[in-house]
């Protein structure tokens, strides 16, 4: 708990980002981090920038200029130390690598990095950092690669949020089939690719899933948000064939072998760069090594049931499953005999 009045560092993009040194362009950015400094201030925070210490000593020290050999000299130096004894970051204004360098430092020392003033905790309640953001490996900045599809050329890519998973905005010229070009903008939200999959026990024609609480499916109208699902998560990495026997352990108890993949997905292209790795795998009463639940550090609070497959199928008639990956996983075993409806 933080008994003194916590001390938030306030990081913002360039000064002079879009004002062609143009003066109340630049006043302007200057005055989107001070008002985020008073609001800070109101809020009873004790908001510290960079800015506020090193600019007095960059004066005195001759820079001419923001941005020129002195500045840099004084500044980034600075605005480094201030990271490892501040209880939080606040990163407002605009792109800028300086800006982005310093939230990955923030990170680094575990504190909390907030994206604007309504993420911010009460100031004088316990300040504890949001979960250590995941690398989520969902995205391939095509601006970084051979171009893969000549109608296609990206000119610009902002992070608008970067928490658990990380959401862009990319910019991006599209040559329209009548030979024209077009400017357009999407989000892209990336939290990294999973793998799913169907545990099946042939010799009594059963299936293994899960129910949990998907807030997503609650706030959108569904009746208590526990979805009957097959077990999934995040590859974080590994390999997915890897991960997904480690998340049937951690959330089933049960331990598999191999894995039969079924096919590869993506979920929701309009939005999530999320592909999606299905897979089937036999399970006994004997390959039962653990309670599974989940893992309470994640939050998560995991039923399993084990189901006839045919009832399984009645469930998605009924409605009683609605989770899309389930339902493919199950209809993809029932088309190919991979388990006999009763």
């Amino acid at each position: 708990m933080n008994a003194h009045t916590p001390l938030m560092v306030l990081v913002a993009g360039p000064y002079r980002s879009g004002t062609g040194d143009d003066p109340a362009k630049l006043a302007a950015n200057v005055r989107v981090m001070n008002e985020a400094a008073l609001a800070l201030y109101r809020a009873g925070h004790l908001p510290v920038t960079g800015e506020a210490l090193a600019l007095p000593l960059i004066e005195l020290a001759g820079s001419k200029a923001i941005g020129d050999s002195v500045f840099n000299e004084i500044f980034h130096p600075i605005a480094r130390r201030l990271i490892p004894h501040c209880d939080a970051v606040l990163r407002v204004g605009g792109p800028s690598a300086g800006a982005d360098e310093m939230v990955s430092m923030a990170r680094a020392h575990g504190k909390a990095v907030y994206f604007g003033l309504d993420e911010l905790p009460p100031a004088h309640g316990e300040i504890s950092p949001p979960p250590a953001p995941r690398n989520p490996g969902g995205f391939r900045d095509p601006r970084t690669e051979p171009s893969r599809n000549d109608a296609v050329r990206i000119t610009d890519v902002r992070v608008l949020s970067s928490n658990w998973y990380v959401l862009r905005k990319v910019t991006f010229d599209y040559r329209r089939s009548d030979g024209t070009w077009s400017r357009q903008n999407r989000e892209a939200y990336d939290r990294g690719n999973g793998a799913t999959v169907l545990l099946h026990d042939a010799s009594r024609g059963t299936v293994l899933l899960i129910r949990q609480f998907r807030l997503p499916a609650y706030v959108n109208g569904h009746p208590d948000g526990m979805l009957l699902e097959a077990p999934a998560g995040l590859l974080d990495g590994e390999h997915p064939d890897a991960a997904i026997r480690r998340e049937v352990e951690e959330e089933t108890g049960v331990r598999i072998g191999e894995v039969q993949p079924v096919f590869d997905l993506f979920m929701s292209p309009g939005s999530v760069t999320e592909r999606l790795h299905f897979f089937a795998a036999p399970y006994t009463r004997d390959t039962r090594a653990a309670e599974g639940g989940g893992l309470a550090a994640e939050g998560e609070d995991i039923q399993v049931l084990e189901l006839p497959f045919s009832e399984a199928l009645r469930k998605i008639d009924s409605g009683e499953i609605i989770d899309a990956k389930t339902i493919l996983l199950l209809q993809w075993a029932e088309r190919h005999g991979l388990l006999e409806r009763t």
